[in-house]
C-alpha cells in the first residue's frame, strides 16, 4: 500500500539520519580532543628534553665522560621520537627506559660526588631540577603514549560505514515515490544522491584521517616540537661534536608478509583492515627487536676498569710494556708474567744487598715512635662512630683515616682504614692539594710485602640483613677483581655466615674487620674470626673498593689525606735516627776509662749540659697540626726556638688564624713538673711566667700566625693592637707603632692578609719584632710590650684558649731534666 510505504519511509529515514549525525558528532569530538592532547604532550616533552639537555651540560661541564654517557641517552630518545614506531618505543621502555637511565646517571653522580667538599650548591640545585624535570617528562610521555594508543577501533568505522549505507538505501527507497522510470530518475534526485554519497565519504575519510595523528592531511604540527628537538641536537653537537651519535641503528620497521596474512584473515578482519588502515601493535614488531634495543641502548660492560688496565699495562722493567693490552690477547698474560719475574729479581737483589740491619731497626723504631705520638682516635662526624688510634693485635696497625658509606641519604656504616707507619711516611711529603697524594695513598695501601697488611674496620650505623650486606661488599669487590668469581663468592659466604651467627641481622653497632694482605682477605665479625680467602690480588681489589677513583666512601679518602699529608713525619723520623746515632757514640765514648778522659773545665761542663738539654728537648719536640684549621707548624724555628703548642683564633664561628708559640727549653722545663691533665691552672701560670720573663736562658718567645680567613691589613692590625693595649703599661704610641708595622707589612703584599699569610712576632725584653711572610718590618722598642703580647695568648683571658691547652697537653709531664 503506497500509504503504508510512505509511513515506513518517513519513520526510517529521519531516525537513521539522527543516529548517523549523533555518531558522527561523537566521533569528531573524541578524535579532535585526542589530536589536541597529543599535540600538546609532544611539544611539552620536546621542550622538557631540551631543558634537561641544558642542565646536563651545565652539571657535567667538567666531567666529559659523564656528559657523553648522559647525552647519548638523550640522543637515543630524540631518535626514538623522530623515527621509531610506538611498538619499538614501548619495547625500549620495558627494557631500557631512557628517562629512567638518565635519572640513574644523575643519582649515581650525586651519590659519588655529593659529599665532596668541592660539590657546589649550584650542582646540588641542578641535580634537584633534573630530578623534577625527569619526573615531569616521564609523566608527559605516559600521557602521550596513552593518547596515541587510544585510537578508535576498526569496528567503530565499520559502524559508520554501515549507517552510511543504510542511510543511502533509505534515500533511494524514499525516492521511489517520485520516480516513474527507475532507469531514468530525475536529474535533481541524481544530483542529491551524488552529493549525499560524497558527503558521507568525505566525513568518513575526515574521521579516519584524525584517527591517525601522524599521517594524512590532519596531523600533528611538527614546527614547535621539531624546534625543541633541533635545539637539543644543536646543544649536544656544539658541546661534544661527534662523540654522541644520532645515527639510525635500528632495522627498518617490520613489514608483515601480506600473502600469509591474507590467508589467515577472515572477511570481517579484511573489512577492518580496509576501513582502519594498517594498525601498529606491539605483536607485529620483529622478534629480534629486543636484541636490537639491547645492543643500542645498553652501555657495554668493559672487561676491566681502566685503572686496572693501565696498571697492568705498565711493566716494571724498562722495555717490557706490551703493545697489545687487550685482556684476551696472549701477550697480556705474558706481560703479567714478565712483571712478576722482574719483581722477583728485584726482591732477590734486595736480599743479597749489603743492608745495615741496625740502621733498618733504628728507622723502624723511630718511625713507629713518631707515628704513635701523632695518631689519635677519630670520630666520624656523620655517624658519631669513634675509631681507636691503633688496633690491639700486635700488627702495629695505626689509624689512617675514617669515613662513612652512604646510600642516598642513609648512613649505612662508618669505616676506618688501618695500616703500618710506612703509609703515613709516604703521605707526609705530599701537600693535600697535590693529585699525587691520592695516588701515593692508593699505592701504599694496596702494595703488600710478606708482612704488611691494610685493615678496614666497618661499624654498622643502619640495620641490614646478612644477604644484603654480604652481597653489597662482594659486588664492589667483584668489579675490581680480575680473578675467578668463585673467590669473591667465598668472601661473600664468610660475611654472610658471620652475620648469620649473630642472628642474621647486621644491627647498628656490629663491627666487621677485613685484613687485606698479599695472600688474600681475612674476615672477622664482632671479634669472631670467620676465615680467610687465600687468593693473590683479592686484597688489592678490596683496598680499591675504598681507595680508588670510584671509592664507595670519598670521605674516608679525604680524611686520610687531611690527617697525614704535610705531617712532617719523615723529617721527625730522620731527626730521631740522628739523635739515636749520636747517643750510641756517646755510649762508646763513655766506655773509655775515665783516667784517659781529661776532666772538663767548669765552663765547658755548663756548655755540655746546655747542649744535652737542647738535644733532649729536640728529641721530644714534634710538629703539630692545628685541628680546626688544618694548619701545620714545624717543630723548631731556624733560630733554635721549639714549638710549645698551637691553637686557633676564632671570631664567632669563623676561624680567623692559626697560632703557634715557640720558646726556649727553659720555658718548656717550667711545664715538666706538672702531671698531664692535672693542675692546669698552676701549669698555665708557670708557662706564662716562663714565656714573658726574658733572661739569658729564655731571651725570646715567638708567635707565628697563619691566616685562614681573608682580612685587610688595618683590620688584623687593629685586632692585635686592641689585645696588646689593655695589657701594656707603657705609652700608647708603642702600641700604635706595632699596629703601623703590621699595616705596612700587609700593604707590601697588596693590602690584604689573604689565606696563608704568615705573621711572626718575636717578643724580647727590648720589644717586639714583626715580620710578614718572611719580610722583616722593624722592632718596636719598648720595655714591657713583649710581655704584653705574650699575655695576649697566655693569660686568663687569652684570645686562643686552644693554644694554652695544646701547650699544656704537649709538655706537661715530659722528662726534660738533665743530670748534672
Amino acid at each position: 500500500d503506497p500509504e503504508d510505504f510512505s509511513v515506513v519511509v518517513g519513520q526510517i529515514a529521519p531516525n537513521i539520519g539522527v543516529l548517523y549525525a549523533t555518531l558522527l558528532s561523537l566521533t569528531l569530538s573524541v578524535l579532535y580532543q585526542r589530536f589536541t592532547r597529543i599535540q600538546e604532550n609532544v611539544s611539552t616533552e620536546a621542550m622538557l628534553l631540551s631543558q634537561i639537555t641544558r642542565n646536563l651540560l651545565s652539571l657535567f661541564a667538567d666531567e666529559p665522560e659523564w656528559a657523553q654517557e648522559s647525552l647519548q641517552i638523550v640522543a637515543n630518545q630524540v631518535r626514538t621520537m623522530l623515527s621509531r614506531t610506538r611498538g619499538l618505543e614501548l619495547l625500549s621502555i620495558m627494557k631500557a627506559d631512557t628517562y629512567a637511565n638518565l635519572l640513574a646517571v644523575v643519582d649515581d653522580y650525586h651519590y659519588l660526588n655529593g659529599c665532596n667538599d668541592d660539590f657546589s650548591a649550584r650542582q646540588e640545585s641542578i641535580c634537584g631540577m633534573l630530578r623534577g624535570e625527569l619526573q615531569q617528562i616521564t609523566e608527559t610521555r605516559a600521557l602521550r603514549l596513552s593518547d596515541e594508543a587510544s585510537s578508535l577501533p576498526p569496528t567503530h568505522f565499520l559502524l559508520i560505514t554501515s549507517l552510511s549505507f543504510v542511510s543511502i538505501v533509505a534515500y533511494v527507497t524514499a525516492s521511489l515515490e517520485v520516480v516513474e522510470d527507475l532507469n531514468n530518475p530525475p536529474e535533481e534526485a541524481s544530483l542529491l544522491f551524488s552529493g549525499l554519497l560524497a558527503l558521507y565519504i568525505l566525513f568518513f575519510n575526515f574521521c579516519k584521517d584524525l584517527n591517525g595523528p601522524f599521517a594524512g592531511v590532519y596531523q600533528i604540527k611538527r614546527s614547535n616540537a621539531a624546534s625543541h628537538l633541533l635545539q637539543t641536537k644543536w646543544l649536544i653537537v656544539s658541546q661534544l661534536g661527534d662523540k654522541v651519535s644520532f645515527g639510525v641503528n635500528y632495522d627498518e620497521e617490520p613489514q608483515p608478509n601480506e600473502k600469509e596474512e591474507e590467508e589467515d584473515k577472515s572477511l570481517v578482519d579484511k573489512m577492518k583492515g580496509f576501513f582502519s588502515g594498517s594498525s601498529e601493535v606491539v605483536d607485529t614488531v620483529e622478534s629480534n627487536a629486543m636484541q636490537i634495543l639491547d645492543t643500542e641502548l645498553q652501555t657495554p660492560i668493559e672487561p676491566l676498569p681502566p685503572d686496572v688496565l693501565d696498571e697492568l699495562c705498565e711493566a716494571a722493567p724498562p722495555g717490557l710494556k706490551s703493545l697489545n693490552c687487550d685482556p684476551a690477547a696472549p701477550e697480556y698474560r705474558l706481560l703479567q708474567l714478565q712483571d712478576e719475574l722482574a719483581r722477583l729479581k728485584w726482591l732477590n737483589e734486595q736480599l743479597n744487598a749489603d743492608v745495615d740491619i741496625s740502621q733498618v731497626g733504628k728507622d723502624s723504631e723511630a718511625l713507629s715512635q713518631v707515628v704513635e705520638s701523632k695518631v689519635e682516635p677519630i670520630t666520624e662526624q656523620s655517624t658519631g662512630i669513634t675509631f681507636d688510634a691503633k688496633l690491639d693485635d700486635g700488627l702495629d696497625l695505626y689509624l689512617v683515616g675514617a669515613g662513612v658509606r652512604k646510600k642516598a641519604m642513609i648512613n649505612l656504616y662508618g669505616v676506618a682504614m688501618y695500616s703500618s707507619p710506612s703509609m703515613m711516611e709516604m703521605l707526609s711529603p705530599h701537600q693535600r692539594e697535590n693529585p699525587e697524594a691520592r695516588k701515593a695513598l692508593l699505592d701504599a695501601a694496596r702494595t703488600f710485602d710478606s708482612s704488611s697488611h691494610t685493615s678496614f674496620v666497618v661499624e654498622m650505623a643502619f640495620k641490614a640483613d646478612a644477604k644484603t650486606i654480604s652481597q653489597a661488599i662482594a659486588k664492589s669487590v667483584a668489579r675490581r677483581y680480575n680473578g675467578p668469581e668463585a673467590d669473591v663468592a667465598v668472601l661473600e659466604d664468610l660475611i654472610f655466615d658471620g652475620v648469620q651467627s649473630k642472628g642474621g641481622q647486621a644491627t647498628k653497632g656490629m663491627k666487621f674487620r677485613f685484613d687485606c694482605s698479599q695472600e688474600g682477605v681475612s674476615v672477622c665479625v664482632d671479634g669472631d674470626d670467620q676465615g680467610e680467602v687465600i687468593c693473590e690480588g683479592l686484597g688489592a681489589a678490596f683496598v680499591n673498593v675504598f681507595m680508588d677513583e670510584k671509592a664507595v666512601s670519598p670521605q674516608l679518602v679525604n680524611n686520610c689525606l687531611d690527617t697525614w699529608c704535610g705531617s712532617g713525619i719523615k723529617e721527625e723520623k730522620d731527626n730521631i735516627v740522628a739523635k739515636l746515632s749520636q747517643a750510641e757514640k756517646k755510649k762508646v765514648a763513655s766506655a773509655i776509662p775515665k783516667e784517659s778522659t781529661p776532666e772538663p773545665e767548669p765552663e765547658s761542663n755548663m756548655h755540655q749540659i746546655e747542649a744535652e738539654k737542647n738535644a733532649l728537648v729536640e728529641s721530644k719536640a714534634l710538629s703539630l697540626k692545628e685541628k680546626a684549621t688544618g694548619v701545620s707548624f714545624n717543630a723548631k724555628l731556624d733560630d733554635g726556638l721549639y714549638l710549645v703548642g698551637c691553637g686557633v683564633r676564632k671570631k664567632a664561628i669563623i676561624n680567623v688564624y692559626a697560632v703557634a708559640m715557640y720558646s726556649s727549653p727553659a720555658a718548656l722545663e717550667a711545664l715538666a713538673p706538672f702531671p698531664t691533665g692535672k693542675q692546669k691552672k698552676e701549669a698555665q701560670v708557670a708557662l706564662r711566667n716562663a714565656a714573658r720573663t726574658f733572661g739569658p736562658s729564655s731571651p725570646t718567645t715567638s708567635f707565628v700566625l697563619e691566616m685562614t680567613f681573608k682580612a685587610d691589613g688595618k683590620a688584623i692590625a687593629e685586632a692585635i693592637a686592641d689585645g696588646v693595649k689593655p695589657r701594656q703599661g707603657g705609652a700608647g704610641s708603642d702600641v700604635k707603632d706595632l699596629e703601623n708595622l703590621i699595616v705596612q707589612g700587609v700593604a707590601a703584599k697588596g693590602g690584604q692578609a689573604t689565606k696563608g699569610t704568615i705573621f711572626r712576632f718575636d717578643c724580647t725584653e727590648e720589644g717586639v719584632s714583626v715580620s710578614v711572610d718572611g719580610n722583616a718590618q722593624r722592632t718596636v722598642k719598648s720595655a714591657g710590650i713583649g710581655s704584653a703580647l705574650v699575655d695576649v695568648f697566655m693569660d686568663d683571658k687569652a684570645v686562643s684558649p686552644q693554644l694554652v691547652d695544646s701547650c699544656l697537653d704537649t709538655w706537661c709531664g715530659k722528662d726534660l731534666f738533665v743530670a748534672v
